[in-house]
């Protein structure tokens, strides 16, 4: 094994195993949307079937992801990882330095304080409606900084396409006067969406 193959390894299963977390976090909110997107579309058998397929296609995505990082984690007897190596590993993983969890958190908490306090502001305004729209629209926009952290280019695509779902629904749900459209196209859009992205982060991982 040469120093470029010592160098490369521990960099690359820590970003499989980032990506791993990416899609466990995908997988779960792209099962809450699928459960929004049906409370008023969808009723009785015909939601519970949709629901636990999302849930069993979640746990399937999240399987294969966390299986690829355990085999990427799998050192060979003749392997010697250098401990320099190791910390390169852990500096270019967002996560894995104190500066990236401090990042992330600071996008996540800013997106869930914002979307609250428009959520409430929507509701106080009596148009309790648009909430699902305006929070696809806030999860699209923290997408992009999230891109730009985690080195993941997939999360921009994500994001501007969540934007187009809630800005569609926006247009379209007034126009039609149908109530179920308010969450059916923002939870079904938004869940496909995320559904989508996690298998692109799985084929990125097994390249």
């Amino acid at each position: 094994m040469t120093d470029t193959d010592l160098a490369v390894a521990p960099t690359r299963t820590a970003e499989i195993r980032g990506r791993a977390s990416g899609i466990s976090i995908l997988a779960f909110f792209a099962l809450a949307w699928t459960g929004w997107g049906t409370s008023n579309a969808v009723a009785g058998t015909t939601q519970t079937v949709v629901v636990v397929t999302a849930a069993v296609l979640s746990v399937v995505l999240i399987v294969l992801a966390w299986g690829r990082y355990r085999r990427a984690a799998v050192v060979r007897p003749d392997t010697v990882v250098r401990p320099d190596t190791a910390v390169h590993a852990a500096q270019s993983s967002p996560t894995g330095a104190p500066n990236g969890r401090h990042r992330f958190g600071l996008i996540v908490a800013a997106e869930w304080i914002g979307l609250g306090i428009v959520a409430f502001v929507l509701a106080a305004a009596g148009h309790p409606n648009a909430i699902p729209a305006v929070i696809s629209l806030g999860v699209g926009i923290h997408f992009f900084p999230l891109a730009r952290l985690f080195h993941v280019p997939a999360y921009l695509l994500t994001g501007a396409l969540m934007c187009l779902i809630a800005v569609t629904t926006l247009v379209l749900a007034p126009l039609t006067s149908t109530t179920a459209m308010w969450t059916a196209l923002p939870g079904f859009g938004s869940a496909t969406v995320l559904y989508a992205t996690c298998v692109k982060l799985l084929a990125e991982s097994h390249r």
